[in-house]
């Protein structure tokens, strides 16, 4: 008897895979024969960090103020993937709202890799809602807060 499993590769759901090795543990590891990608199948206890949502889900939930461990294990991922994508977000966020009476903002710090390496993260919210409304990482300094003043200066 042959059980014949569908793999595709993720987040281009291409069929043309070849298998290439195993890895640690004696997980099948697979290639894609388009764009040369490794990559395992979406096994229920294969690493998560690899999959198309969890870079946004950390987007969301380090706005949030939810720790950069607690993201980790929560979402399944290690914390050098966690502490990659606030880096390199482009994620904007889209305001309920067209006009606020009153805005707040707080702040909250976090590090790169050593603790030297400080990383800010300034959010304007809304106290009423609890909405954020906008955010920026940088450094704490004049600047930062000049970038959070000019993306909520349209909303009066």
């Amino acid at each position: 008897m042959r059980i014949i499993i569908d793999i595709t590769r993720p987040h281009r759901h291409s069929p043309d895979i070849t298998r290439s090795g195993k890895k640690n543990k004696g997980k099948q590891n697979y290639r894609c024969k388009g764009c040369g990608r490794q990559f395992k199948s979406d096994q229920e206890d294969a690493y998560k960090g690899t999959l198309s949502g969890v870079k946004s889900m950390i987007k969301i939930m380090s706005v949030r103020g939810v720790g950069i461990r607690d993201i980790g294990i929560t979402l399944k991922t290690s914390g050098a993937t966690v502490l990659k994508a606030p880096k390199s977000t482009k994620y904007r966020i889209k305001p309920k709202q067209s006009r606020y009476d009153c805005l707040e903002t707080d702040e909250f710090w976090t590090y790169v890799g050593k603790k030297k390496n400080k990383v800010w993260l300034i959010y304007a919210y809304h106290r009423e809602s609890g909405e954020i409304v906008a955010f920026v990482w940088g450094k704490r300094d004049v600047k930062t807060a000049q970038k959070l003043r000019k993306r909520i200066n349209g909303w009066g």
